[in-house]
């Protein structure tokens, strides 16, 4: 069930100095902006109205994930700088009677309301900047760039030892108990850093030896793993009542015991002197992750997935996309603009590009689509008039225009949290992003 949130002063914040609860610039826009009803119906819908006890306000909820994303804050610091501002607090609409609802509370309503919900509220608040002519999205800028998953630069060792220690510890809370090795497998770790660091010439040797070892070790939790959980679906068939949290548990445990077995398959891989592994995993816990290799000099490779993003000329992000791994850019150039397309009914005026998603045949299905000017710079030798193409006047001004994302991506990474998602898997991820996008539309708005 829905509750409601405090719209009015209570009685008693009538005697308080009414400028302790003014808000500034932005949040009196943002405010606005989050008085819609149509950004919030889709998530009032997900409740029962007539059944359970009064639960959080969807606009309380929203504005107090404004806040965490605006201002880079964790679940528990923006629990407690809204139970302690003031403004904040009337911001939420939350009167000083009200409890502000704490990091847990805000953890579970995003893995009860999902990717999807969260990816229509920036929909939906397009639609209303469009309805009530804020916007008027005809001149775009593509690029992308990677979100960075929260693990350690991942080691086959590592990896196989993360691997011994969750099996070890899911087994225990189903009720089963299995050999744990997780002492020796930290010690290996411990040991193959120490060999690493030394100039010794056997060093590689030492290496591969003890991730033998260890994939052994991690072999014999996998193979006690899957009979403690043929015995778990035993128990379970003859048992009349399962509890709903043993369920969730067993089904972890299975979906854990998939991961392991493709970790081990490419540790044996790796040992039989395979250099590149494909699709290989480089977290137990986010084993949707991937190594992404940008040309970065500071950082030659980065782990997690590839965000598209599509901005106009006001700054808005009015369209996002997240890839597993690093799919090319030559690829991803038309089916972003179609995509605008079907979205927004027409294709745009103007595009801009990098050089990284030029291909002749993009060019043509991008002219196509029906953009008017195409700012997409040609790789490699041009012929005089594309020379004079890309001297034009228009064509270096949607160049100029193309870089402004460049600086749109900084300040996401920097000011709204997206610089590495700190919710794991696939769903955490896109909730995040989602929220980031959605807090950084807003203040673009304000």
């Amino acid at each position: 069930m829905r509750g409601q949130s405090s719209q009015q002063l209570t009685f008693g914040e009538g005697f308080i100095n009414p400028e302790l609860f003014q808000l500034d610039e932005e949040l009196q826009e943002v405010d606005k902006l989050l008085c819609e009803k149509s950004l919030l119906k889709p998530f009032e819908e997900s409740f029962d109205s007539t059944m359970g006890r009064s639960g959080t306000p969807v606009d309380v909820y929203l504005r107090m994930m404004y806040l965490k994303f605006r201002f880079g804050l964790a679940y528990e610091e923006v629990e407690q700088e809204v139970r302690e501002r003031l403004p904040w607090r009337r911001f939420c609409h939350l009167s000083l009677m009200d409890t502000v609802p704490d990091s847990t509370t805000l953890i579970k309503l995003n893995q009860r309301f999902g990717e999807e919900l969260i990816s229509n509220l920036n929909k939906q608040l397009v639609k209303h900047l469009i309805k009530t002519k804020s916007i008027k999205p005809r001149k775009i800028r593509i690029d992308s760039t990677t979100i960075e998953a929260h693990i350690t630069y991942p080691t086959d060792v590592k990896l196989l030892h993360s691997l011994v220690r969750t099996l070890t510890r899911t087994a225990n809370s189903v009720g089963e108990k299995i050999t744990s090795h997780v002492r020796a497998t930290k010690k290996a770790v411990a040991r193959l850093g120490q060999s690493l660091k030394s100039s010794s010439d056997n060093r590689k040797h030492l290496a591969q030896k003890t991730l033998k070892r260890v994939a052994k070790l991690a072999q014999d939790t996998l193979d006690q793993s899957l009979q403690a959980l043929e015995r778990v679906k035993r128990s379970a068939k003859t048992s009349h009542e399962v509890i709903d949290t043993h369920k969730q548990l067993t089904s972890r445990f299975k979906d854990q015991i998939s991961v392991a077995k493709k970790i081990l398959n490419q540790t044996k891989q790796k040992l039989q002197g395979v250099e590149s592994v494909p699709e290989r995993i480089v977290s137990f816990h986010d084993p949707q992750a991937r190594v992404i290799r940008k040309g970065k000099l500071g950082k030659p490779n980065e782990f997690g997935r590839t965000l598209e993003l599509v901005q106009d000329q006001s700054g808005l992000m009015v369209d996002y996309m997240i890839q597993l791994g690093n799919p090319s850019d030559k690829t991803r150039a038309i089916p972003l603009v179609k995509r605008f397309k079907k979205k927004f009914g027409t294709a745009p005026d103007e595009a801009a590009f990098d050089k990284g998603y030029y291909t002749s045949q993009n060019l043509r299905e991008l002219q196509a689509l029906g953009i008017r000017h195409l700012g997409l710079p040609k790789i490699g030798r041009l012929t005089p008039r594309e020379r004079r193409k890309q001297k034009s006047r228009w064509f270096k001004k949607l160049q100029r225009f193309r870089c402004g994302i460049e600086a749109a991506i900084s300040m996401l990474k920097r000011c709204f949290s997206l610089d590495r998602i700190l919710s794991p898997g696939s769903v955490g991820t896109a909730i995040w992003v989602g929220f980031s996008i959605f807090s950084y539309n807003l203040w673009q708005m304000s």
